[in-house]
């Protein structure tokens, strides 16, 4: 063979070589590519997940059964059924008209807030993939009740009458903060309360969580609650702490 055919053999074993390796050069590529976003992916759960665990670390210190109960795999029937008062326990004195009377309604209500829990804040947002802080509490208590509560955090307040004390405040009641300015009467904030000073929102900056009115931050700026009833409230001495049927 001459060395003018030789070159050209060789060039072309180099140029076969290289096209049967572009596939898996392609291939590796892709799984590079699958794997940043994989990663990214993690990140993000793990952000998740941190401030899931930072909502339940509240709930553990001050309402310790209810994280026992967000934390079970399951909760039986027949647990919810003839203890629902231990597994998720209310003052004696709790107003028998609120919805959350029923076990059963506490129990679907922290799971629906357990549900979201860690979801990162988002202004304007109503999924997972972030929420504020009136469309979470809209989201979560139409689904609760099975009947709509929209609007903004002002709107919200608007459809209640106040109660002003935080010792009146019961499981189930929605309470309205003001914004940023503490000095401004301004409704800007809305959450969930579930009892002794404990109650879920979105904030700024942990997304869904659970903190306690004792914060700084909140007893500053609470100005009331309000409470869904199932029926309208007629003694007269107690007709501006129930929420408008």
């Amino acid at each position: 063979m001459s060395k003018k055919k030789l070159v050209k053999a060789l060039l072309l074993l180099s140029l076969a070589v290289g096209l049967a390796s572009m596939p898996a050069m392609m291939s590796g590529a892709t799984l590079s590519t699958g794997s940043s976003k994989e990663a990214k992916m993690t990140r993000a759960e793990k952000k998740k997940l941190a401030r899931k665990e930072h909502a339940l670390s509240v709930l553990r210190e001050y309402l310790p059964r209810y994280a026992d109960v967000l934390e079970a795999e399951t909760v039986r029937f027949e647990d919810a059924f003839y203890g629902g008062s231990s597994l998720l326990p209310i003052k004696t004195n709790y107003d028998a008209r609120s919805p959350f009377t029923n076990p059963f309604m506490r129990l679907q209500l922290m799971q629906i807030i357990s549900d979201w829990l860690g979801t990162r804040y988002r202004f304007g947002g109503r999924s997972k993939s972030g929420i504020d802080c009136s469309a979470f509490t809209s989201r979560v208590m139409t689904e609760a009740l099975g009947r709509d509560f929209v609007g903004t955090s002002r709107a919200q307040a608007e459809q209640f009458s106040p109660i002003l004390s935080v010792d009146s405040l019961q499981f189930g009641d929605i309470i309205f903060f003001t914004g940023t300015s503490r000095r401004s009467n301004r409704i800007g904030h809305v959450g969930i309360y579930l009892g002794s000073g404990v109650f879920a929102h979105s904030s700024t900056s942990r997304g869904v969580t659970i903190n306690h009115l004792s914060d700084g931050y909140y007893s500053r700026r609470y100005r009331f609650g309000g409470r869904f009833t199932n029926s309208p409230a007629s003694d007269i001495e107690r007709a501006g702490v129930y929420a408008h049927p």
